[in-house]
């Protein structure tokens, strides 16, 4: 008897949340995806940490050690890294809870595990004064 390759793949997911030891204020959710290519998939971060106002998602690819950027909420303002606008979608609100939409899951691209990070944005140019030339 001889086998058929299956045309079914699953795609798995996992999720983790990235936040200090002393913190547990951070929850990300679901823990485990299980997809088919195709299939849309939502993961949740939400905290409640005082002054923490952007939420960061990463991948890191199955059997790979580094970890990619996807994109950011700071606020509620959403922003996608280039190589990730036509696959991913990032909304919600950096203050509280904040989505990472996998538009249609690909084998085995999108394979590994995602990572959300609640952060505190800082841009401290924008406060310094700039001296001109004389």
């Amino acid at each position: 008897m001889t086998e058929r390759p299956s045309a079914c793949h699953h795609l798995w997911v996992s999720t983790c949340a990235l936040i200090p030891l002393k913190e547990k204020q951070v929850f990300q959710t679901p823990a485990e995806v299980l997809g088919k290519p195709n299939g849309e998939v939502n993961l949740s971060l939400s905290h409640k940490i005082p002054s923490y106002d952007t939420v960061l998602w990463y991948h890191r690819p199955a059997g790979d050690t580094s970890l990619k950027l996807i994109g950011y909420v700071s606020y509620k303002i959403p922003k996608v890294e280039p190589p990730f606008e036509s696959h991913f979608k990032v909304s919600g609100d950096g203050e509280k809870t904040a989505y990472l939409h996998i538009l249609s899951l690909r084998h085995p691209e999108d394979s590994g595990e995602y990572f959300g990070a609640a952060s505190i944005h800082s841009n401290k140019d924008s406060d310094s004064l700039i001296q001109k030339p004389p």
